[in-house]
């Protein structure tokens, strides 16, 4: 009989003994950023906090290159350990650190790293960096931000878990959709010392708050899935209202769909609706209100190179030329490996067949994650900005297995046996989450 606390729990235990062979290596550039604003969070001075940063950034640094050395043909015999790279890159941050410093435009949480206007971007997200002190008090930084990053990482995989056993599939493919987001991008991004993983464990929270709305739980579902999306806005407040918008955006085109075919518009996703399309307004009033960086601030720190050579004068010019070339490779990539575009379609096929309104809320949150990457087509980001597609196979494929799997017994097998229909409310399994 399946246990599912029990398997979870071992399968989780396994992902994170595999994760602790890279404890430190992990860093990346906007890593530094959220190290710096945890510190001064905590009280630390801008200036101490930035070289505290750029310590474990290069450190990191370090490994990685120790780790590549020892196993490049060409450098494994006689290599320094990294000790270069560690020296190249502090002296680097060093200058940029002692330049910025003596600037007096520097307010708030922004690190010295790099131009006002980019850590200007990072210091409107202080979810991630509260999220992490916790776990730098109690285990130092390096150690701190891996076990944060497992345990966001495992969260994450546990709402999976119960989303799909919300709708009804059984526990071992809720176990799927959990290995499915260890393996796919999801598990890489989130277990990186970024807030993308926070950000991902708390979409995920709200789309089980919005399945809770589809099975007619509507006051609970609607209290977890705006106090969900409302934590996600602190994390990262600009991709929350993609995915916000893009629930909302799906959800009114399959109403307008029916609506124009003159059948009933369901209560459950006219509630769904309207929730999600008020908090995206209201997160966009916020947005104005606040004066936060918006899209044409984007646009200039990416065209800028993240401000390290002038604004180009003709944003919109360059932005299409850079994204239909950027769109070109990754589409010419995507053909050659076609794995990602398969997982995407399979995903998108299984989640609208087994249910179509929580299909549609995939769907929108992938949608959010290909406008994402479309207002940042930049090849050296990698598949970080489109992660929030990723959550389309690690739901779609398991309930692609258990509708097919009810299709067959539907023809004969086990009689007793219905899949579910793509219309069909789904009663809340109360006793069989576990």
């Amino acid at each position: 009989m399946w246990r599912l606390p029990f398997w979870f729990s071992l399968i989780a235990l396994v992902f994170a003994a595999a994760q602790s062979a890279e404890i430190q290596g992990r860093a990346r550039m906007d890593t530094r950023q959220y190290v710096a604003h945890a510190y001064m969070v905590q009280g630390v001075g801008r200036e101490e906090a930035s070289r505290r940063a750029l310590e474990y950034f290069c450190d990191s640094a370090r490994v990685a290159a120790a780790r590549h050395a020892s196993a490049d043909l060409a450098t494994y015999r006689n290599h320094d350990g990294g000790n270069s790279a560690y020296r190249d890159c502090r002296a680097r941050g060093e200058r940029i650190i002692a330049g910025t410093a003596r600037r007096t435009d520097i307010t708030g949480y922004r690190a010295l790293f790099s131009d006002p206007r980019v850590s200007e971007i990072f210091a409107t997200r202080p979810g991630y960096p509260v999220f992490t002190i916790p776990f730098m008090r109690a285990f130092g930084l390096v150690r701190g931000l891996w076990a944060a990053a497992v345990v966001v990482t495992v969260l994450g995989s546990g709402f999976v878990v119960l989303i799909l056993r919300r709708l009804g599939v059984p526990a071992p493919l809720a176990l799927l959709g959990q290995v499915l987001y260890y393996a796919l991008p999801t598990g890489t991004e989130s277990m990186q010392p970024m807030c993308e993983g926070l950000l991902l464990c708390l979409l995920l929270a709200g789309i089980l708050g919005c399945v809770r709305v589809l099975q007619g739980r509507i006051r609970s579902g609607t209290a977890l899935s705006v106090a969900a999306f409302a934590a996600a806005a602190c994390v990262k407040y600009a991709q929350t209202l993609l995915a916000v918008a893009g629930i909302a955006g799906v959800l009114a085109l399959y109403l307008c769909v029916r609506w124009g075919r003159k059948r009933e518009v369901p209560r459950p996703e006219g509630t769904l609706l309207a929730v999600t399309g008020l908090f995206a307004v209201a997160l966009q009033l916020v947005i104005a209100v606040c004066a936060l960086p918006g899209t044409r601030a984007s646009l200039q720190e990416l065209l800028a190179v993240h401000y390290s050579r002038p604004v180009p004068p003709h944003l919109l010019h360059h932005f299409l030329r850079l994204s239909l070339a950027f769109w070109r490779e990754w589409l010419r990539g995507a053909l050659v490996q076609p794995l990602n575009l398969l997982l995407l379609a399979a995903g998108a096929w299984g989640a609208l067949r087994y249910h179509r309104p929580f299909g549609l809320l995939v769907v929108g949150v992938a949608v959010a994650g290909f406008a994402n990457q479309a207002g940042h087509p930049e090849t050296a980001m990698g598949p970080r900005l489109l992660v929030m597609a990723s959550l389309l196979p690690v739901c779609g494929i398991p309930l692609l297995i258990e509708s097919h799997a009810g299709r067959r017994a539907r023809r004969g097998q086990d009689p007793a046996v219905l899949p579910p229909r793509t219309e069909r409310r789904l009663a809340a399994p109360e006793g069989q989450l576990y």
